[in-house]
């Protein structure tokens, strides 16, 4: 059986799996046809149900975890919100050449230095949150 690290390890590389064979699909292609199960569907609505499928599974692991009467704490709670932002952030680079990551409009910044900046923030905030809890309680 393995631990929650080795689980999460696994999805995350299930998913760069993922996204290493699908994310190069091109917009032409995501209406030709193929085959699901018994019946012929767009390849767009293969990746409609793709994405469905894990919805769902989300809504059931939630339920299992309520069920099981195990609710996270607060400090949880807000790290998988920050997970979903991250997740939404890295579904926007899936695709992207590395000119893009360099390109940006007039007078803002390029996704590099978007990226760079909040990579280098995040550990300005852990280290106050950090410090902080390391001071006497008030």
């Amino acid at each position: 059986m393995s631990s929650v690290a080795d689980m999460l390890k696994l999805m995350r590389a299930k998913h760069d799996n993922l996204n290493a064979r699908l994310a190069s699909v091109p917009e032409s292609r995501m209406g030709d046809m193929g085959a699901w199960g018994q019946r012929q569907m767009p390849i767009r609505t293969m990746f409609y149900q793709l994405m469905n499928h894990e919805i769902e599974h989300t809504v059931h692991a939630v339920k299992t975890l309520r069920d099981l009467g195990i609710a996270p704490m607060e400090a949880k709670l807000i790290l998988g919100r920050l997970q979903e932002a991250r997740g939404q952030l890295e579904g926007l680079l899936v695709g992207l050449s590395d000119e893009d990551l360099n390109r940006a409009p007039d007078g803002e910044w390029s996704m590099r230095q978007v990226l760079e900046h909040f990579m280098e923030t995040e550990d300005t905030y852990v280290n106050r949150i950090e410090q902080a809890l390391n001071q006497p309680t008030s």
